[in-house]
């Protein structure tokens, strides 16, 4: 089966990526004008390219090999631990507690875990 048959080649992908990270750095110049937070603008960021990445690798395919994760299973861990700093990080600007920081934190990488769990129960 050639590269193309599996889905959007990496080129395609890459252009994509690149236009939602500029949309995300958008947003996040936006949220400075507005509320003049450096914090925010960071945590926007992180936020919006993190729930793009974990949403998209659904869309990716990728085989099941001896070395390691597939593509989509790294692209959804990683998208979810990026959405997560930002979501601590929002979680820090509004709480200013660091207890509540880490506790967000400790959830994301909690619900990542599980969900790579569930993605992964028939391999």
């Amino acid at each position: 089966m050639s590269e193309e048959s599996k889905g959007l080649n990496a080129r395609t992908w890459n252009a994509i990526s690149v236009g939602v990270l500029l949309l995300a750095v958008a947003l996040g110049i936006i949220l400075y004008v507005v509320t003049e937070d450096i914090l925010s603008t960071f945590a926007t960021i992180l936020l919006a390219y993190g729930v793009y990445m974990a949403a998209m690798s659904f869309a990716k395919k990728g085989g099941e090999n001896n070395f390691g994760p597939s593509e989509s299973d790294a692209a959804l861990a990683a998208g979810a631990v990026i959405a997560g700093i930002g979501a601590a990080c929002f979680a820090y600007t509004f709480s200013d507690s660091v207890y509540i920081t880490v506790a967000v934190l400790i959830i994301v990488l909690a619900v990542v875990g599980i969900t790579m769990a569930v993605k992964n129960r028939n391999v």
